[in-house]
């Protein structure tokens, strides 16, 4: 299940205490959470990556990804940020997917940030 960060204490602590993984125009800093039961996610895509529609339609495209992958294998539950760069919008739904799924599948192998 995925939700939406909202709460600016979850920013604090991935900020303080999350892990940065880059995949090629991807990042995201990812902080498990073994007491929650959903993945929370949030976007960081910057004016500088083009104008709202595009910043838009890249948030919608990764949370299909998302909701893809999860359903495949549910994502450990934690926060999650995710950004990228103006590169980003020149790849492709299907480069795209290959990228968050790469990213996703470091991001499980990543140790538990600190407590």
């Amino acid at each position: 299940m995925i939700h939406r960060i909202r709460e600016r204490h979850a920013f604090e602590r991935l900020a303080r205490d999350g892990t940065r993984i880059r995949q090629a125009a991807l990042w995201c800093t990812w902080c498990p959470d073994p007491d929650s039961t959903a993945t929370c996610v949030a976007f960081a895509f910057s004016r500088a990556f083009g104008p709202a529609v595009h910043r838009n339609r890249m948030r919608r495209r990764i949370r299909a990804i998302l909701r893809e992958i999860d359903r495949q294998t549910p994502l450990p539950p934690g926060l999650l940020l995710i950004g990228g760069r103006s590169t980003l919008s020149e790849h492709t739904f299907d480069q795209l997917a290959a990228d968050m799924t790469t990213l996703v599948d470091r991001m499980r192998r990543t140790p538990a940030c600190k407590p």
